[in-house]
């Protein structure tokens, strides 16, 4: 089971879209349509997946397809512990910035265990 809450935005935090359960290939559609509506209203949106129990690589193209349609759209810090080995298993570690970013360093998610030579 996969639940996702929409949080507005306020002064201390951007609009963020918090998922928790099993975000896997038997829930995506969900996931797709709780993303795709907050999209909707905050294209500049932030994905918690730090409560996520169980992630495989249809997560992760979902998020990268709606980072490419929306490209304010990051993912927390925080969901790396949980997302950080399909990341890497899937080779989607970018050591260098993501390429639809304005700086190099800037990242659409950031994983601590991708540095040259980890995979």
């Amino acid at each position: 089971m996969l639940e996702s809450t929409l949080l507005a935005p306020d002064g201390a935090r951007p609009a963020t879209l918090r998922v928790s359960g099993q975000a896997v290939i038997a829930f995506i559609l969900q996931f797709k349509s709780a993303l795709e509506a907050a999209l909707q209203t905050y294209p500049d949106l932030h994905v918690d997946c730090a409560g996520v129990t169980e992630a495989d690589f249809s997560c992760m193209q979902l998020l990268w397809s709606a980072h490419q349609s929306h490209s304010g759209m990051r993912v927390t810090p925080a969901s790396c512990e949980v997302l950080g080995p399909v990341i890497l298993a899937s080779g989607l570690d970018r050591i260098d910035g993501c390429c639809m970013a304005d700086h190099s360093d800037d990242r659409f998610w950031s994983c601590p265990d991708a540095s040259p030579g980890k995979v």
